[in-house]
């Protein structure tokens, strides 16, 4: 009779005994009734706690927190997910066909594992484009002059290129080695003696596991597990270059579900490999405690179930709480003038607290918006130069001292620096409605190629009527052309990088601005 199972016992198990434990199933078992309690108990918990996680997540789509995470591929991932976990539940509370087991491993949990590798993809992409972006508008070299044309020397903008096409790609990546899975699954299925492993017949699916029924089968599997091991240690190193603005943010959840995959896909070997056969004996190799835990873990198929409600928590349940508990904090700050319109304008033009922005834009991936604000005032700044320097070559009475001006020289200065000197232009107030003077139009049109034309490095999400009027107007651009864009940034970065700004240096922010 083998021993009740045992904490860490590396006793091998005689010839009997080992007889006694393939023949041992769960359901079919008598004993084992805590823990089919357990499992029925949890199953409910899982499907009422999770069900509602994903109806929420759906509820608070349009949310900044659950939008910068890419809503489509996380919530789809989720239903994936939950009826992946839903369908691996059934072999711990009845008897079930081997064939759903099969095409449950091989199929459905390699496209769950696929989807979260891909998200972690998007994160460390996302991150580097967001950095690209800060370093294609520092680091363009721009000659202006009225003799040559205008020349542009531009970043390697292969992250440009790549995230145009990050949906193909994440779509390739996930779709092909899953009907490549599935083909794969359903050739070997149909080569196989007919019978072994049937969708009808209903079986005690821990005896399969131990006797290795249908082995062939689950050679898919266990060769995407190996290639599971490896990208998530190569994903894993990463994204510890990746910056997050919160602790349990989106690189946790990546970083932590790449680490238990890495962890329980090498268990999982160890357990196939020490505590099933396929009908052969040698007690060298199967110690108590191995086949302890092969019966714990059902066959290692429960490590994989933990790892996708893990998923399920931190990918969905886990930015639900950062929703709520930011509209909270927005709650709390809602009367104080800290949280006014007029107060986060204060914050605009302080240079200190503009550069904690863009550190936070980044790691948010919305550079783009506080790179439109930066240069947007570099613009005004322009403009203001362009007034002064005017005033002087009045006076003077020589008109033509304008020209001389090196409008570049101060524009490169501004691009470097990023400076907002508002204090020496209090005074100064421009129409909105006048003509660009000819001197700036170049830096107004290479504005528009950064953020407003789609092919741009850096370009903002505004409304269609916004693009449109600047369209429009961009062949004679007025001063006040990225006026009504510049509105809609403002109010973009109020509602999502501001509110982080708050929660991390409310008293930084104070003691700046008084």
């Amino acid at each position: 009779m083998i021993e009740k199972r045992t904490k860490f016992n590396t006793t091998f198990v005689n010839e009997n005994e080992f007889k006694e434990y393939k023949e041992r199933g769960f359901i079919s078992y008598d004993g084992f009734k805590i823990e089919k309690t357990f499992y029925k108990v949890f199953f409910a918990v899982f499907v009422v706690f999770f069900g509602v996680s994903l109806i929420l997540y759906y509820i608070f789509r349009k949310s900044y927190i659950i939008r910068q995470r890419g809503f489509t591929l996380s919530f789809i991932g989720g239903i994936i997910t939950f009826l992946n976990v839903f369908i691996g539940f059934f072999p711990q509370l009845m008897k079930v066909p081997c064939a759903l087991s099969v095409y449950n491993s091989n199929v459905l949990n390699v496209l769950v594992i696929l989807i979260f590798f891909c998200r972690s993809l998007r994160v460390v992409l996302y991150y580097r484009y967001n950095i690209f972006k800060v370093t294609s508008v520092k680091k363009r070299e721009l000659v202006l002059n009225s003799k040559k044309e205008e020349h542009v020397k531009e970043p390697n903008n292969y992250l440009a290129k790549i995230m145009k096409k990050i949906n193909y790609i994440l779509v390739a990546v996930i779709i092909i080695p899953t009907l490549i899975s599935l083909l794969t699954t359903i050739i070997i299925h149909l080569s196989i003696e007919k019978g072994t492993c049937s969708f009808t017949e209903y079986e005690d699916a821990m005896i399969n596991l131990k006797q290795n029924k249908g082995r062939s089968l689950f050679i898919v599997v266990q060769i995407f597990g190996g290639i599971y091991i490896l990208i998530s240690f190569i994903m894993t190193i990463l994204l510890c270059f990746v910056k997050d603005v919160n602790t349990f943010g989106v690189k946790f959840e990546c970083i932590s579900t790449c680490i238990l995959i890495l962890i329980f896909n090498i268990i999982n070997v160890i357990l196939q490999v020490t505590a099933s056969t396929n009908y052969d004996f040698n007690s060298s190799k199967h110690r108590r405690m191995y086949l302890d835990l092969f019966e714990i873990t059902k066959g290692g198929k429960m490590l994989f179930i933990i790892v996708s409600i893990y998923m399920l928590f931190t990918s969905i349940t886990l930015p639900i709480i950062h929703y709520l508990n930011a509209r909270r904090i927005n709650k709390k700050f809602k009367d104080e003038e800290l949280n006014s319109k007029t107060y986060f304008n204060k914050v605009l033009n302080n240079s200190s607290l503009v550069n904690e922005l863009r550190n936070i834009a980044i790691k948010e991936f919305s550079v783009e918006n506080i790179l439109f604000w930066e240069n947007y005032k570099i613009l005004q700044n322009m403009n203001y130069r362009h007034y002064v320097e005017s005033k002087k070559a009045e006076e003077i009475g020589d008109i033509s001292l304008l020209n001389q001006y090196d409008f570049e020289g101060y524009y490169q200065q501004q691009v470097q620096s990023f400076t907002t000197p508002t204090s020496i232009m209090e005074n100064y107030s421009y129409d909105s409605n006048i003509p660009v003077p000819k001197e700036i139009i170049p830096y107004y049109k290479r504005f528009f190629d950064t953020f407003i034309d789609p092919n741009g490095s850096a370009v903002v999400n505004i409304s269609n009527e916004v693009i449109k009027q600047i369209y429009n107007e961009i062949p004679l651009p007025s001063v006040g052309i990225f006026d009504a864009a510049k509105d809609e940034i403002v109010d973009i970065m109020y509602t999502t990088i501001y509110p982080v700004l708050l929660k991390k240096n409310e008293k930084y922010i104070k003691e700046i601005l008084g």
